[in-house]
């Protein structure tokens, strides 16, 4: 039977810390050369709206040792308003019920099933701060306490017990541009951490003697100038921009998750659509200056799968500066989390069962 798996059911049997440690498994047996990687594919398409294109995502994976693949959908229409003078990306729900449309698919390498279908919300996000996880775990300084989160919203709730799950903290200074979201957003924190979380009143102040600085944004700009940053500081972002390149340039050891865009390093290049008297383009939101910021700095940067099995340096001294850059996603991370919440929701008794053979067939396919 394949099992069919929503957000809720996610979150009822997947922890922060099992997250992160599935994912440190996954990025070491991609630094033995035990996966299997898909380039992720982003195709656009003109909607009906003027202020939005359709984006078609997908990306897949394998963990040989685990015998699965996963393959990861996103159905979405974007738009990009300008929210406080910036630019930010921001996905539609245009689905039935307002609703969004992602889906993991799990498959067995052994039997050729579909294992289970997987709501990505939850999972999405877990497995994007889980993976900002394993960098600290191993590139911050074993004794840091204070954390600066840039962000007040979905994936910066993940961020914050990712960072809590891998650094025994005793605050987080929060910042973001509205000042009630980012009250309400400490207050929840510290009850669910049982830690002192402060809204802080600028982002150079959240940044201020911290050990740790996690960006955690939709911004299309930096949010974090190097002029703030402190030695022994670890950096970690999830889009190249959300740093500026002051920041860059005085990071002593700079961290990718993996090799991002289509075939390549960083090719992302700006999109370009034309549907009769209509012209919509969609800027490549990291790739170009991912791509410069790769050429410029290739010296001083590392796959933290090459981290994981030493391969790449780590931190040498507490002084250093180091970054992870959390760029584009890695097919493994879906698979290794898709896998670890499919086995735990069996034991649980979780989701809905449907036949299998409705996803197979006896004619050659």
């Amino acid at each position: 039977m394949t099992l069919v798996l929503n957000d809720d059911d996610v979150a009822n049997v997947l922890s922060m810390k099992d997250c992160i440690a599935a994912l440190e498994d996954a990025f070491r047996e991609m630094g033995l050369g035990n996966v299997m990687n898909a380039p992720r594919r982003d195709s656009f398409m003109v909607s009906s709206r003027s202020d939005a294109y359709y984006s078609f995502k997908t990306i897949e994976g394998g963990l040989e040792g685990l015998g699965v693949v996963a393959q990861r959908i996103n159905s979405d229409l974007i738009t990009h308003p300008v929210i406080d003078g910036v630019a930010r990306r921001v996905k539609v729900p245009a689905a039935p019920g307002t609703r969004y449309v992602g889906l993991v698919f799990l498959y067995s390498a052994e039997t050729l099933e579909l294992l289970a279908i997987i709501t990505d919300g939850h999972l999405q996000r877990m497995r994007v701060a889980g993976s900002t996880g394993v960098g600290v775990k191993y590139l911050a300084r074993e004794d840091s306490h204070i954390a600066a989160l840039l962000g007040s919203g979905w994936q910066a709730e993940a961020a914050a017990w990712a960072l809590a799950s891998v650094r025994p903290l005793s605050t987080i200074k929060v910042f973001s541009p509205n000042a009630e979201h980012r009250k309400s957003f400490a207050q929840k924190m510290a009850a669910d951490l049982d830690i002192e979380v402060i809204p802080a009143g600028s982002a150079e102040e959240a940044v201020n003697k911290a050990d740790i600085v996690a960006c955690a944004t939709n911004s299309a700009g930096a949010v974090v100038k190097g002029g703030w940053i402190g030695k022994g500081m670890h950096l970690t972002t999830i889009r190249v921009h959300e740093l500026d390149e002051e920041a860059w340039r005085r990071s002593d050891l700079i961290t990718f998750s993996g090799h991002g865009g289509s075939g390549g390093y960083f090719t992302y290049a700006t999109q370009r659509f034309e549907a009769g008297h209509r012209v919509v383009e969609r800027k490549g939101e990291r790739g170009d200056l991912e791509n410069e910021w790769f050429t410029r700095y290739r010296n001083k940067i590392h796959f933290l799968c090459d981290v994981l099995t030493d391969k790449a340096p780590r931190r040498t001294n507490p002084s250093q500066i180091t970054l992870m850059n959390k760029n584009w996603g890695l097919g493994i991370e879906f698979t290794s989390v898709a896998k670890l919440i499919y086995d735990r929701a069996r034991d649980a008794g979780l989701g809905k069962e449907i036949p299998t053979e409705w996803f197979s067939q006896t004619s050659h396919p």
